[in-house]
């Protein structure tokens, strides 16, 4: 969401596909924590907000990071909330795949080796 806030061209590329899609844009309450300061750069940050549907972390969610951390072996906490919302999402929309968005591949890869439909891609 960072690079999106700041006007990344690659990340414009795919909101604006997923907006020709018609396809749901997600972003995870905790990701919205790791960028928001209460300074002027918000700005980028609310006018990506703006264009989403910022998901929260309830209960159930966390329950299943937690198992894709234990899945994973990973201790990547917030990595596997935004995975669990992007597979809930999915889930929920009925959706054969979704795309995560992310500049830290690795870990989200690692954590959603095992789904099926789950495409993560660097930014």
């Amino acid at each position: 969401m960072s690079k999106a806030a700041s006007k990344d061209p690659s990340v414009h590329a795919w909101l604006e596909r997923a907006r020709e899609l018609d396809a749901d844009v997600v972003v995870s309450a905790v990701t919205l924590a790791e960028l928001v300061r209460g300074v002027a750069p918000d700005a980028g940050v609310d006018r990506v907000v703006k264009a989403a549907d910022v998901r929260p972390a309830g209960e159930q969610l966390a329950r299943r990071a937690g198992r894709l951390l234990g899945r994973a072996g990973s201790h990547a906490t917030i990595d596997a909330l935004v995975a669990a919302t992007a597979l809930t999402v999915r889930e929920r929309n009925g959706s054969a795949q979704c795309v995560v968005l992310t500049s830290d591949p690795g870990d989200l890869a690692a954590l959603v080796s095992e789904e099926s439909g789950v495409r993560v891609v660097p930014v």
